[in-house]
């Protein structure tokens, strides 16, 4: 199954059990909880997100193992040295209003993941692993949207998108790797 694909089910099995958090949102905020408090963390933030905000209890019990798989590709993606990782989005053949509003929110999510597993940057030294810039271009960059000029001009609009996405990339498996003292371990070894 292609990541496009897959980008499309796992929406609709989220939609199905009326979970009102969008994916990318969600995996955003799994990542950001990632960051600082490993996999319980996310694992809090999934129970937080789709079980107590789903509509369709039966819905949200399937969809579960389906963010389980996620959530450990996930782990093993940021745990590894090879900058692997990639944000749960939409493909490059979605429209690119969709591609933009999918990148805000994974942003969002990933901030409150961060804050929601305890990260507090003012009361942290954080500027050597370039965390403080990070989040505050994810705060900008939670904020996007195409101007008139980007939707005239959808070319010069999706190569700002490509390199937007890259940023995302990199900046969150650098944050990932610059808490690593800060993060609780894991509760179990994972393979």
């Amino acid at each position: 199954m292609t990541a496009g694909a897959e980008y499309r089910r796992l929406s609709q099995s989220l939609e199905q059990a009326g979970v009102i958090v969008t994916l990318p949102e969600l995996h955003g905020g799994m990542c950001g909880a990632m960051c600082i408090g490993g996999r319980p963390a996310s694992g809090e933030w999934l129970e937080d997100y789709v079980h107590d905000l789903a509509l369709d209890d039966a819905a949200a019990e399937r969809v579960d193992a389906e963010l389980d798989q996620v959530e450990l590709t996930t782990w093993k993606q940021l745990s590894e040295d090879d900058f692997e990782f990639e944000p749960l989005l939409p493909d490059d053949d979605a429209p690119l209003e969709e591609q933009v509003a999918a990148l805000a929110a994974w942003c969002h999510g990933f901030l409150a993941g961060l804050g929601g597993a305890g990260l507090q940057l003012s009361t942290r030294d954080l500027d050597e692993g370039g965390v403080r810039e990070i989040v505050a271009d994810f705060a900008e960059i939670s904020r996007a949207g195409l101007s008139e000029e980007e939707r005239a001009d959808r070319d010069e609009a999706g190569f700002a998108l490509a390199e937007l996405k890259e940023y995302v990339r990199v900046g969150a498996q650098l944050v990932f790797e610059a808490l690593a003292e800060e993060r609780r371990p894991p509760a179990r070894e994972i393979h």
